[in-house]
C-alpha cells in the first residue's frame, strides 16, 4: 500500500507498506522529484524526511534562479 506523506515544489515523498498475507513486512519511502528522472528508496523515516526537505529547497532555489518565466537569468 502507498501513501502520500508530502508534497511540495514539485517533490513527493510516499510511504510504502510492503505485505505478506495481511501483515506487514517492510516499510520504505519513495521520494521522488520533477528534477531527477528516477525517485529513490529510502528505508529510514528521518532520512527520509530529511531528504525530502533538502529535495524541495533544491527545487525552489533552482526555480528562483529561472524566475517566473522559467528561463535563467542569462537566457534572453
Amino acid at each position: 500500500m502507498r501513501k502520500l506523506i508530502r508534497a511540495e515544489a514539485g517533490v513527493k515523498l510516499k510511504r510504502i507498506n510492503r505485505t505478506v498475507a495481511g501483515k506487514t513486512k517492510q516499510i520504505c519511502y519513495r521520494l521522488t522529484s520533477t528534477r531527477k528522472a528516477s525517485g529513490r528508496v529510502i528505508f529510514d523515516a528521518s532520512e527520509a524526511h530529511r531528504a525530502f526537505a533538502r529535495e524541495v529547497a533544491i527545487n525552489l532555489e533552482g526555480q528562483a534562479c529561472r524566475g517566473p518565466s522559467g528561463r535563467g537569468a542569462t537566457d534572453h
